[in-house]
């Protein structure tokens, strides 16, 4: 009945509508209270300027981390650098942010929150460099590989290709020897001939240089038996040695012309004659063979441009000759042999035409070691130069990891370059000039003082011969250079 204990309890637990069909009267015994959410009605907001948790009948405002409450609803920030000022390890600094904090270091460093520690940034691995990329501390290089036609541009990062402001004629021919080719003086090729007995030595060759020492050929039938052919200021020696006699003999005028020479060695009746252009230059008195056979055979070996390992010969000679040879004709069985060596190799072709001078194509360096005593020095760098690509280290000298003084091709665009030298790597003079890509030779004299050494120094004044040097790169030509221009050649002679 309404109004009665047992209706109340009904309507308490929510079973009014069950009991009043009546709607207005289950209103009137049993009013519904229904939650507002603060946190999102528009009409009754909270406020909160940050989190808001709704609960029946009321809410609260909470704070993301780092922040702290103020009047209930609003949030600030907390200032970690303030409140903990050692909580960035120095040389680390520490900058607030909303919310948080951060430990900043200096530019290519980054904090480390485990070590507490500054730690270098390998950007190396982020992929910054076109070529190769060296990390350092704080920072990183970028390289380009020069010895490939590339250099660094101007954003330090990329690689572009060397401008070539003057081309050269560097044709090679594939059946024009190079005997340049191994600064170790060990020869170029070696040939085994098993000929029948008491065959006589000959040989010839065209033969072109501007170098005035080295070994053209040289041959063994026997250990103790042996024929040289080399150049010694510029003409003609021939040392042999066998059981009956050992001799060292020069003669004719210089052949280290630039022009091709037709040189001939023969073996004759009792002596050795030697040729020159079909003019005999020396006739060497040899009673005896110059080689005897063996078990019925004559074995010989031949080596061009270069001695074997450990070999000893009457009268000391630098092995390493720049020149080139063609129509060659070995012991009368022709030049297939050495044609086929050096048909398929590049590197063993000569150039079709040259002039004289050193060629540095920037694939290696050339090295001396020049003595000295301490006290103070003066050097003088005289070049007589012709850059081809303007770019590039043409002269440095170098004191254990350092170099006082740096001589160096710096391009400046498409077909202008200077000539800058650098002391201690700072860059102390610069001569503008497009010039350096002109045909004409230009000569340079930089004279440089200091209080440390006593050296003298001059390039291509007493001219440092590179076949002397220390150490020297395969690719350098050590006496002759491409010209700009293909000038009028000598027939090719078969």
């Amino acid at each position: 009945e309404p109004g009665s204990r047992s209706c109340e309890e009904l309507c308490r637990q929510r079973r009014g509508p069950e009991v009043f069909e009546n709607q207005a009267e289950t209103d009137y015994f049993y009013p519904i209270y229904i939650d507002i959410d603060e946190c999102s009605d528009p009409e009754f907001p909270a406020g909160c300027n940050q989190k808001c948790l709704n609960f029946p009948g009321g809410f609260e405002c909470m704070c993301e981390k780092g922040f702290y409450p103020v009047h209930s609803i609003n949030c600030i920030d907390i200032d970690e650098c303030r409140q903990y000022p050692s909580i960035c390890a120095a040389p680390a600094t520490c900058m607030n942010t909303p919310g948080s904090f951060e430990c900043r270091c200096a530019e290519g460093f980054k904090y480390n929150l485990t070590s507490k520690s500054c730690s270098d940034v390998d950007e190396c691995v982020l992929g910054v460099c076109d070529g190769v990329c060296v990390n350092t501390p704080g920072s990183f290089a970028c390289h380009c590989d020069g010895r490939a036609g590339l250099h660094l541009g101007h954003d330090g990062r990329s690689c572009e290709r060397v401008p070539v402001c003057l081309p050269l004629h560097d044709h090679t021919h594939p059946e024009m020897l190079y005997l340049g080719e191994h600064f170790s003086g060990l020869p170029l090729i070696y040939l085994l001939y098993r000929l029948p007995p008491y065959t006589r030595f000959s040989a010839e060759f065209d033969l072109r240089t501007f170098d005035p020492e080295g070994v053209v050929l040289y041959a063994e039938a026997k250990p103790g038996s042996w024929f040289l052919l080399g150049l010694r200021d510029g003409t003609i020696e021939v040392q042999f040695k066998n059981q009956h006699s050992f001799k060292v003999t020069s003669g004719g005028r210089a052949i280290n012309t630039g022009e091709w020479h037709v040189v001939s060695v023969e073996e004759l009746e009792g002596s050795l004659s030697v040729k020159v252009g079909g003019e005999a230059v020396m006739s060497i008195s040899s009673p005896q063979p110059l080689f005897l056979s063996h078990s019925g055979k004559l074995e010989t070996k031949i080596f061009i441009a270069g001695l074997p390992n450990q070999t000893q010969i009457l009268k000391p000679m630098n092995p390493r000759l720049d020149g080139c040879l063609r129509g060659w004709n070995l012991l009368n069985q022709g030049s297939s042999g050495v044609k086929r060596i050096i048909h398929g190799h590049k590197s063993k072709h000569c150039l079709v035409s040259v002039e004289t001078g050193s060629y540095f194509p920037g694939a290696g360096l050339a090295r001396f070691r020049i003595p000295y005593a301490h006290g103070v020095y003066r050097v003088e760098v005289r070049l007589n130069l012709r850059p081809s690509s303007s770019t590039g280290v043409l002269f440095a000298l170098v004191s254990n990891s350092s170099a006082p003084l740096t001589i160096a091709v710096v391009t400046q665009g498409e077909n202008e370059a200077n000539l800058q030298v650098f002391l201690e790597g700072v860059s102390v003079a610069t001569l503008d000039s497009l010039m350096l890509c002109y045909p004409e030779r230009m000569e340079v004299v930089v004279s440089f003082n200091t209080t440390h050494l006593l050296v003298s120094v001059q390039v291509n004044g007493v001219q440092l011969d590179l076949d002397e040097a220390e150490v020297k790169h395969n690719s350098i030509k050590s006496h002759s250079c491409p010209p700009f221009s293909a000038p009028h050649t000598q027939p090719h002679r078969k």
